[in-house]
């Protein structure tokens, strides 16, 4: 089917994994792009058969089903509830995916576009579909709200940082979209965390240890920090401690580190991004929580020492005393459309392996939105996502029961911030987030079916040449 400039898209989702500028993306396999090509002509087919446009049909809960089907299908797995009945009716469908969650997103971002104001060297200029007239207002905070917001179910976001003194979100810009979504909310749906670089190369900028007190005065209610950003650790008693004293100081007690994924642009952060340093600093810190974001998932051939996947954070988990394995938490933003890629059992197992090591309270639901496009797609994965009898019986996994779902989409994560996520939300008129999402017809109507990362090496080269070109350096 012939793509047309405003309607662009085949397929309800990205096929394959897309990068959050921290790491290189692998490019996209024969088995993802067949995907690509049987999700397509298959939601062609569902759209003709309902009198829907194609865009129509890939919004509904129908189009998102038929994609999840397919991937099962492909792969030989039958980790999805899917059953041909909930393709095919468009009733059915619904009542498979609109099942209510409480759903906290506790990783999302979008780019600060006042620190890039030269639209044609713009730092962020992933392809030209994504961007019109080249500057990266999809990936600013307008349509940041739009995507998580008004384009998905998500209830409450939690805004991080990004590291290196705050390119390109830094706390001042969190605390303004977290505001401005509020306001707009008229209730809280938006928290900020605070942002921290503990290196002495950043100790004069808006993220050093010294601004936590001021980031804290404004409402901040975590620490993320990135132990890539001058490659430190989170054990090193040197660097790291004086910045843990200070979240102590100030009253956070959850600290939420960058673990796995190497940053490309960052040498020598293969071994900083590992896990190694939980279990000393778990132990010397018994008052505060950690969480080891995106779940310490290496791609590949990216483990410094060949241990793919979640293998090493796994066998760190093991090894913990279990007093001490109850302050841990892990995020699975990224990761999990990444496992989902390479076909749903492989989601299965990443989400079995967690529940066996850390059990149903101890993960947290995160997106890593805004560059996989609106988070409604993967909510709806992880609602259809069960582990199937076999992996159960042959690797010990429980089951991903509905309770289980329920506390993993949100519910820990209110816990841990403390949100109650039986407070109104949502309420018309009051909500102007929700008065835009009923008119345009639900959560899913609306979405642009658009990703924001690059997908190939490619892309991501020509990203970097364009950061360069506006940030002034040689390209």
């Amino acid at each position: 089917m012939r793509r047309s400039v405003e309607d662009p898209a085949t397929v309800p989702f990205p096929t394959h994994p897309v990068s959050n500028l921290e790491w290189m993306p692998r490019g996209i396999t024969a088995r993802q792009r067949l995907a690509q090509e049987l999700i397509a002509d298959a939601c062609a087919t569902g759209a003709r058969r309902h009198g829907m446009t194609r865009a129509q049909f890939l919004r509904s809960a129908a189009g998102t089903a038929t994609a999840l089907a397919i991937l099962d299908r492909l792969h030989g797995s039958r980790a999805f509830a899917i059953e041909p009945h909930h393709c095919e009716d468009l009733d059915a469908a619904r009542e498979l995916l609109d099942r209510k969650y409480f759903v906290m997103d506790v990783q999302q971002h979008h780019v600060d576009l006042a620190l890039f104001p030269d639209a044609l060297g713009c730092a962020l200029r992933f392809r030209d579909q994504m961007a019109a007239g080249g500057c990266p207002a999809s990936l600013g905070q307008a349509n940041f709200v739009k995507e998580v917001f008004v384009d998905s179910e998500t209830d409450v976001g939690v805004i991080s940082g990004l590291p290196f003194g705050g390119i390109p979100l830094g706390p001042a810009a969190m605390i303004e979209t977290r505001d401005l979504v509020n306001a707009l909310a008229g209730s809280e749906r938006c928290l900020a965390q605070a942002v921290c670089d503990p290196v002495p190369a950043y100790q004069d900028g808006p993220t050093a240890i010294a601004s936590l007190e001021a980031q804290v005065a404004r409402g901040a209610r975590a620490l993320k920090c990135y132990t890539y950003s001058g490659n430190w650790r989170l054990d090193d008693e040197r660097i790291a401690y004086p910045m843990l004293a200070e979240v102590r100081r100030l009253g956070l007690r959850l600290v939420n580190v960058h673990k796995g994924l190497p940053a490309v642009f960052a040498p020598g952060s293969a071994e900083s991004v590992r896990a190694t340093d939980f279990p000393k600093v778990v132990r010397d810190w018994p008052d505060l929580r950690f969480c080891a974001y995106h779940s310490a998932y290496f791609g590949p051939g990216e483990h410094p020492t060949g241990q793919d996947g979640i293998a090493e954070w796994i066998a760190i988990l093991a090894r913990m005393p279990r007093r001490d394995r109850r302050r841990v938490y892990t995020e699975i933003g990224s990761t999990f459309p990444i496992v989902l890629a390479q076909g749903p059992a492989r989601a299965a197992h990443f989400l079995g392996q967690l529940l066996k090591a850390l059990g149903p309270r101890n993960i947290l639901w995160g997106t890593d939105a805004i560059w996989w496009g609106s988070p409604q797609w993967l909510i709806d994965a992880f609602k259809a996502l069960r582990i199937p009898d076999e992996l159960q019986e042959r690797f010990g996994y429980p089951p991903l029961t509905r309770k289980t779902k329920r506390l993993i989409l949100g519910l820990n994560a209110a816990r841990l911030y403390g949100v109650d996520p039986r407070a109104p939300r949502c309420t018309l008129p009051r909500d102007r987030l929700a008065v835009l999402q009923a008119e345009q017809g639900g959560a899913r109507a609306g979405r642009s079916l658009r990703s924001y990362g690059p997908a190939t090496r490619r892309e991501f080269f020509a990203l970097l040449r364009g950061a360069r070109r506006g940030s002034g350096q040689s390209a």
